[in-house]
């Protein structure tokens, strides 16, 4: 089968037994050869390490590749452990499992996988003769599946306080869950760009006249980079640590195939002059006026554990986002540099057209046409490309195989069990469900995720390739967002978005800058077009085109 067949034409059979479900939220392009080869495995690993430790019902959710767009099923616990996880899921609560898992975040994992990214980051596999490129490449793969199991291992604690504390409000109050949502904001800093290492770059560069004169206006993006890596003294270390910390972070996606910060020199120079004009990011707390009014919709006997609850969201809010952002989107990024490196040598030799075009091969082509020996032509790889650049999600089917079910009731369960349960499932589905609301031609609809108005220019991001196009105060309107957006989004004037729910990364994002969103709009990119003038009403969750 062609690969330049449009997905309308492929056949969708299920790759598997059981309900598979379109990821379309997390990966709205197909993946590539390499990214099917190296994710699906470690991320079901580390599911079923979060879900065994938190006492879950659910052994893991496996990911599989239908014509590379990602498909998902979720496969139900051994019956021979059911009688010990519904054991463990007393303990979650009694210890509030989620704070150990932070603690040992903040103070072992975190630090320790900084030091594993810039240990290979020290790496320049420009530098290496083949054999040594093929061993290092060796180990930033093994390196990324390390992190792939990393991220997922740490879901539950991520997702199961915040999804506690939605039953919960749901329960007492009836509303709308998107404004309780946003009294977690200030609790993850870093989701809203605010980074230490920026905050001293532009101190630096606001001390320095050669550092002003770098980011001046006419200077190109490429130009400012260099300007302020060679820099002498403090204005030189300052952006060596920013871009250190930052620069081989993936821009939107976990695929090596797609580029990584210092490849959309664009993005990081816009957001430091941003930071310039206007101090750097800051994640600020919901206030004592939003909190207290909201409170005040709760039934007096509960207000107790509401601010119980919402003290446990907030204590994990930084983990939902830093567990791709210090985990997966680093280690891929820097997969892509050695293989970029590679290809670069194959295009000097006439084996590639670009030397992107090598992470369109399996793993195993991959080290052939490294080694010099036989693997695609250069023609197949484009194409390859070609195909990846031309498909997305949005005319896939949502589901293969059998017809989703309901989820079993949980009446049956001990307490604990079905508390555990009720709490991950409903953060799953507010992480994949979009709206139900119908659009009109001039107003789109979906999901209130952050309240607020904003009116200012639309501009259609397909993918990071693009991401040069944003100018800042621009309204955001793709079909997702993922971790690897965290230094774009702080541009933006608000966000719009196709798929994802209220607590898609766009939304935590969005709530945690303090930016009018919508998500799960379904039809945003079909509906709005680049350059039109869009009013977004976060708090109704609607988008009113002004001009077209």
């Amino acid at each position: 089968m062609s690969t330049d067949m449009a997905l309308e034409q492929m056949s969708f059979d299920p790759p598997g037994p059981g309900t598979w479900t379109l990821d379309s939220a997390h990966v709205p392009r197909t993946w590539s050869r390499y990214q099917i080869e190296v994710a699906p495995l470690p991320v079901a690993d580390g599911i079923r390490e979060s879900f065994r430790r938190y006492g879950a019902l659910i052994d893991t959710v496996q990911y599989r590749p239908v014509n590379g767009l990602a498909y998902f099923t979720v496969v139900p616990a051994p019956e021979s452990e059911l009688a010990a996880r519904m054991q463990r899921a007393d303990e979650v609560f009694e210890r509030k499992l989620w704070r150990e898992d932070m603690a040992r975040w903040e103070q072992v994992v975190k630090p320790a996988s900084i030091s594993a990214h810039l240990a290979l980051q020290a790496v320049d596999p420009a530098s290496l003769g083949t054999d040594e490129l093929l061993a290092h490449l060796d180990q930033c793969r093994e390196h990324q599946k390390r992190m792939f199991r990393q991220h997922h291992a740490l879901d539950c604690a991520a997702l199961l306080p915040v999804g506690d504390f939605m039953v919960h409000v749901a329960e007492w109050t009836g509303r709308p869950l998107g404004e309780f949502l946003a009294l977690t904001r200030g609790y993850a800093p870093e989701s809203a760009g605010s980074l230490t290492a920026l905050d001293r770059l532009v101190t630096a560069i606001r001390r320095s006249p050669d550092g002003q004169a770098a980011v001046a206006p006419e200077i190109s993006a490429e130009d400012a980079v260099e300007r302020l890596r060679s820099a002498a003294g403090e204005l030189g270390a300052a952006a060596a640590a920013y871009l250190e910390l930052v620069g081989y972070r993936l821009l939107d996606s976990m695929d090596a195939a797609d580029p990584y910060a210092l490849e959309v020199p664009q993005v990081l120079i816009e957001g430091i002059r941003l930071a310039l004009r206007n101090g750097t990011p800051v994640s600020n707390d919901a206030s004592a006026q939003e909190v207290a009014r909201l409170r005040d919709l709760v039934p007096a006997a509960h207000r107790d554990e509401f601010d119980a609850l919402l003290a446990e969201a907030r204590l994990t809010s930084s983990v939902r986002d830093e567990r791709g952002l210090y985990s997966d989107a680093w280690a891929s990024g820097i997969t892509r540099r050695a293989l970029l490196a590679a290809g670069a040598r194959l295009t000097a030799g006439g084996r590639l057209h670009e030397p992107a075009h090598l992470i369109e091969g399996n793993y195993a082509e991959i080290r052939s046409l490294i080694a010099g020996m036989d693997g695609p032509s250069a023609s197949e790889l484009a194409q390859r490309a070609r195909h990846r650049a031309t498909y997305d999600a949005s005319t896939a089917p949502a589901f293969l195989g059998a017809p989703p079910q309901a989820p079993p009731p949980l009446d049956g369960l001990p307490a604990a069990a079905a508390r555990v349960m009720r709490a991950i499932g409903t953060a799953l589905d507010a992480l994949f469900a979009h709206s139900e609301a119908a659009s009109e031609p001039t107003v789109v609809r979906g999901t209130s995720a952050s309240p607020g108005c904003y009116e200012g220019t639309a501009r259609l991001i397909s993918g990071p390739a693009e991401f040069s196009h944003l100018a800042p105060g621009d309204v955001l309107v793709t079909a997702t967002t993922t971790d690897s957006f965290n230094l774009v989004l702080p541009l933006v004037g608000a966000i719009v978005t196709d798929r994802g729910g209220l607590l898609s990364h766009a939304a935590i994002v969005s709530r945690e800058c303090g930016i009018p969103a919508v998500v799960g709009c379904q039809d945003a990119t079909a509906l709005i077009a680049d350059g039109a003038r869009v009013r977004v009403d976060g708090t109704k969750g609607e988008i009113v085109v002004l001009t077209p």
